[in-house]
């Protein structure tokens, strides 16, 4: 998909030379938790949040692919020095320097690699206004990119190497927007609002944690031996179905045995290990399990939802159930009519590896 997109997209942005095709072992996949447990605790970031665009992207709310919708990106990069670590950074000359980043630069960059997917499924015209032939067949393999593959570009546009640090993936004659070395951590969430029938949206997140020991290239200009070791120690990515609203049957008191009320359900799964747009049939399971079950607790009814995700859902056919892919399922239930003066209250559960 990536190397499609290269070769694909206007040569003044992203195509041309090859690309570095040395491998490195990939960094481990772990929870969003023990990813910024690895980064440590921070100490200068920088945030864009909900950038607005809109490309066909992944599958709408009805499972269906090549749908244009709107896509929201956020990112916070987490530097590893203080912005006032010395007198000439730019916590106290107030100027820029390396140990930073523009904030609009950075939003133009993640808005900029977005578009790169509109201009390659763009079709070619003729003079007379017809498709080119042979346009359509060029661009077949990228013509509808998963949720999964935007992060990606984005991900190598900013870092230069794919998610999971493993190998360089930007032609050898572009330089990352970031550079590794100063980094503590870095955040990327594409979030598509419009991809649930009964909630807020949908979002995947990639969180990775960035070594200490990121070797840069020799003083007389050439790469040492280790300038191109993954420069992460770790990396998480999760699927999260937000804020959907299910009519369901639970609760102690006796009024609340006989008719469904509104609960709100988070699901998040870390560890996320999958490519391929799989939010609707997730959402059709965690639907169905709400609507069918008559809990009187919140507390059954999230441990009930997770084990049935981690034990029954499937991908495909892929016989493989979801505990042994190493899925960390957490879910969140609101119930917003239960407590007179209370927004809400709320049952938090975590389950799987």
């Amino acid at each position: 998909m990536l190397s499609s997109l290269w070769k694909s997209a206007p040569q003044k942005t992203m195509g041309g030379p090859p690309t570095n095709d040395k491998t490195d072992p990939a960094a481990p996949l772990v929870s969003t938790w023990r990813a910024l447990a690895d980064a440590g605790e921070p100490v200068a970031v920088v945030r864009v949040r909900n950038l607005q665009g809109a490309i066909p992207v992944g599958r709408d709310a009805w499972g269906r692919a090549g749908k244009l919708q709107p896509v929201l990106l956020s990112s916070a990069v987490s530097f590893a020095a203080p912005f006032a670590a010395d007198p000439g950074s730019s916590g106290n000359s107030d100027k820029l320097d390396d140990g930073t980043v523009h904030y609009g630069t950075l939003s133009k960059t993640l808005l900029g690699s977005l578009e790169l997917w509109g201009q390659v499924n763009k079709p070619k015209k003729t003079a007379s206004g017809s498709p080119a032939e042979g346009n359509v067949a060029a661009t077949a393999d990228i013509q509808t990119p998963r949720t999964a593959d935007v992060v990606e570009l984005l991900w190598v546009r900013m870092t230069g190497r794919v998610v999971d640090g493993s190998r360089i993936a930007l032609p050898l004659d572009q330089l990352p927007f970031l550079d590794a070395s100063k980094l503590r951590s870095l955040t990327l969430t594409v979030q598509l609002p419009k991809a649930s029938l009964l909630g807020a949206g949908v979002s995947l997140t990639t969180t990775a944690s960035f070594r200490e020991d990121v070797m840069k290239g020799g003083e007389d200009g050439k790469d040492d031996e280790d300038s191109n070791k993954n420069p992460l120690r770790s990396y998480s990515r999760s699927l999260r179905i937000a804020g959907l609203h299910v009519p369901t049957l639970v609760g102690v008191n006796s009024n609340e045995r006989k008719a469904k009320q509104m609960l709100i359900a988070d699901v998040e799964i870390d560890r996320f290990d999958v490519a391929d747009d799989i939010h609707s049939d997730l959402e059709k399971m965690i639907v169905d399990t709400m609507e069918t079950s008559s809990f009187e607790t919140l507390e059954a009814l999230a441990s009930h939802m997770a084990e049935k995700i981690l034990s029954d859902f499937r991908i495909g056919d892929d016989p493989k159930p979801m505990r042994e892919r190493g899925w960390r399922v957490k879910i969140c239930l609101e119930k917003p009519i239960a407590v007179p003066f209370a927004e809400c209250p709320s049952v938090e559960v975590t389950m799987g590896s």
